[in-house]
């Protein structure tokens, strides 16, 4: 099989030599990484130059810049692999993560890998005895019979703990500008073949305040406070259009329509949360009655107490 890596770059110097030492570092080698640097200022490029023939790299400059997700649907477009792997800019890789999500992919059935990772702060210290996982929920939820449907309200997915075979990018591409690359990918991945969940903890994911998307930690009410404050419904509106690029893509792949009707479902229950009315509050608190909140969104109340002190 032959393994592509995906990598984005924009001023990425701080953390990029960790990154590419850890590719280097592979028991099993990728066999291209395609690297779309989106106009970084800083020695972004000087560094991916000394790598290049050390890792087989492909280095695509953009004239003007796309941002995250058009970035990353450019880099896997460019990609030829049987596997791609996704890879950001400031995590590290353990040796062994491209041979065993590789191996993984001996059932032809299974079109998804997902590995853990733990968490680790700028100076590479663990976070807590925390993992990825533990993250975004998915110790909780039933691996051996995983039912896609989850996500409509779940996401699951961060890139750099997942790889996927690459005839799925008909399906995949375009990448929704609404949506981030790794959700986008995981869901239509999820929906077009059998998703393997890789226990180990294979990357050590970079939490570390010039994030541009990814977890965040936050250590105390006030920090949790200040999350909240900066939450608009534009914010919510952005979710919104998600929503409706999701349906669209499924309508395409012929879904069934039942699913199709639950994603409708979410759709109604975010146009309440983007609405502006005077009775707002009510609006919302009903769709907290009737079990909209805990069907189509992940945070369930505590979503609904962020939405009634959203700003306009």
């Amino acid at each position: 099989m032959k393994i592509s890596v995906c990598l984005c770059t924009y001023n990425a110097s701080k953390y990029l030599t960790e990154q590419l030492e850890s590719l280097k570092n592979q028991t099993v080698k990728a066999d291209e990484i395609i690297v779309c640097d989106d106009g970084s200022t800083d020695n972004t490029i000087e560094i991916l130059n000394k790598y290049k023939d050390i890792l087989n790299i492909s280095l695509f400059i953009n004239n003007s810049s796309l941002g995250v997700t058009k970035n990353f649907e450019k880099v896997v477009s460019l990609c030829s692999g049987d596997i791609i792997f996704l890879c950001d800019q400031d995590d590290i890789w353990e040796n062994n993560k491209i041979e065993k999500m590789s191996s993984a992919f001996i059932d032809k059935n299974v079109g998804l890998v997902l590995c853990n990772g733990i968490l680790i702060d700028e100076k590479n210290k663990q976070i807590k005895n925390y993992t990825l996982w533990n993250s975004f929920g998915i110790n909780k939820i039933n691996k051996e019979n995983f039912n896609f449907e989850i996500l409509i309200n779940k996401l699951i997915f961060t890139g750099i703990a997942m790889a996927f075979r690459g005839d799925l990018k008909k399906y995949i591409l375009p990448i929704s500008a609404n949506a981030f690359h790794d959700e986008w990918i995981g869901f239509i991945c999820s929906y077009k073949s059998k998703v393997f969940f890789l226990e180990d903890n294979l990357v050590r994911y970079r939490i570390h305040k010039n994030q541009k998307v990814g977890i965040i930690y936050i250590k105390s009410l006030y920090e949790k406070y200040k999350f909240v404050k900066k939450y608009k419904i534009a914010d919510i509106e952005k979710e919104l259009a998600k929503v409706n690029d999701f349906i669209e893509k499924f309508k395409q792949l012929n879904a069934d329509k039942n699913f199709i009707n639950k994603l409708k479902n979410k759709q109604k229950l975010y146009c309440y949360r983007t609405t502006k009315s005077k009775f707002r509050f009510f609006v919302l608190l009903w769709q907290l009655i009737i079990g909209k909140y805990h069907l189509y969104t992940n945070g369930k109340f505590k979503t609904f107490i962020r939405d009634i002190f959203t700003k306009k």
